[in-house]
């Protein structure tokens, strides 16, 4: 049985990089995706990050962070942390930036709907399962 948490904060980065990109032919949105880093020191994992995304972008040359999105009227979700990173190639993603102290299912849900993909439902409590699945809330 695995115990260890799905994040690390304070730690070293280990594990593969948590990442979810739109597909790539598809319609993009105002987000391509999402990255959920494992610690509370997202540059550390920086490198792993541009080598994920190189086949989609080609050398990065140029990376910007825009923490204030969700306040300047963009559809991302509320409070959300968008890294933009563009390649050699021309191509550019936005990515939301999932923090990494984020619960497992709220982290996975968040990158789900930055990655274009329906969002999976949570389970209802016992008392309202009748009623069936209620979605997730807006994070």
């Amino acid at each position: 049985m695995n115990t260890a948490p799905e994040t690390s904060i304070g730690r070293d980065a280990a594990g593969p990089i948590r990442l979810m990109l739109r597909d790539h032919q598809s319609t993009t949105g105002p987000i391509d995706g999402a990255w959920w880093p494992r610690t509370d020191q997202p540059m550390t994992e920086l490198h792993q990050l541009v080598h994920a995304v190189g086949p989609r972008i080609g050398k990065l040359a140029r990376l910007g962070f825009d923490w204030n999105a969700a306040e300047s009227g963009t559809e991302t979700e509320p409070g959300s942390r968008i890294m933009h990173l563009v390649g050699s190639n021309g191509a550019a993603l936005a990515l939301l930036v999932v923090p990494a102290a984020t619960e497992a299912p709220a982290a996975r849900s968040q990158m789900r709907w930055a990655a274009g993909k329906p969002r999976v439902q949570d389970p209802a409590p016992a008392e309202t399962a009748a009623d069936g699945p209620r979605p997730l809330a807006q994070l």
